[in-house]
């Protein structure tokens, strides 16, 4: 059997940990700049203090607001889409931000619906955007019907929000036994 010298270099004892260093750092130098990336934009208290304030919601409720986020730049982000969007209470808008688990898509919501549609009542599509699981699904429902079937907008929030979920095939896939 020959043996190349070559190949018993490559694969000597120094070689070894040299190539696991090497791994094992490029393996973590992503993950650390994605939790620098992570730290830096979701735990900004201060800017979202400063948002709510400049949105005109009290300092104490503010403070609150933000030091219960888990993302807080969400929260206040959410309040400033909503005031924008439609005519509620920078206090309504706090309280239904606040309170969801998709802030972001709150916002979004209550903006495609008061963009799309003609709002009576903008603390109704409000309450209605944050009490769905799915605000942007549920902006698209509400938006469809109420185009292409004529639904006042109140009617058409009633009907998307009365759908819910229908789960399909729950029949048991076996045949019991006697």
């Amino acid at each position: 059997m020959i043996h190349s010298s070559r190949t018993v270099q490559l694969f000597q004892w120094p070689v070894i940990p040299f190539v696991a260093g090497a791994l094992f750092s490029a393996g973590t130098v992503p993950l650390l700049a994605t939790a620098a990336q992570a730290q830096a934009t979701d735990q900004n208290y201060g800017a979202c203090a400063s948002e709510l304030l400049d949105a005109g919601v009290s300092a104490e409720a503010a403070a609150i607001a933000c030091a219960n986020a888990y993302r807080p730049t969400e929260v206040s982000g959410c309040v400033a889409g909503v005031l924008a969007a439609a005519d509620v209470t920078p206090t309504a808008a706090l309280s239904a931000c606040s309170r969801d688990r998709r802030p972001d898509e709150v916002a979004s919501c209550v903006a495609t619906i008061h963009g799309d549609l003609t709002v009576v009542d903008s603390q109704s599509v409000l309450d209605h955007c944050h009490r769905t699981i799915l605000p942007e699904r549920y902006a698209a429902c509400v938006t469809g019907i109420a185009d292409e079937l004529g639904y006042a907008t109140e009617d058409s929030l009633a009907t998307c929000i009365a759908a819910g979920y229908r789960p399909e095939n729950v029949a048991p896939t076996y045949i019991p036994m006697n």
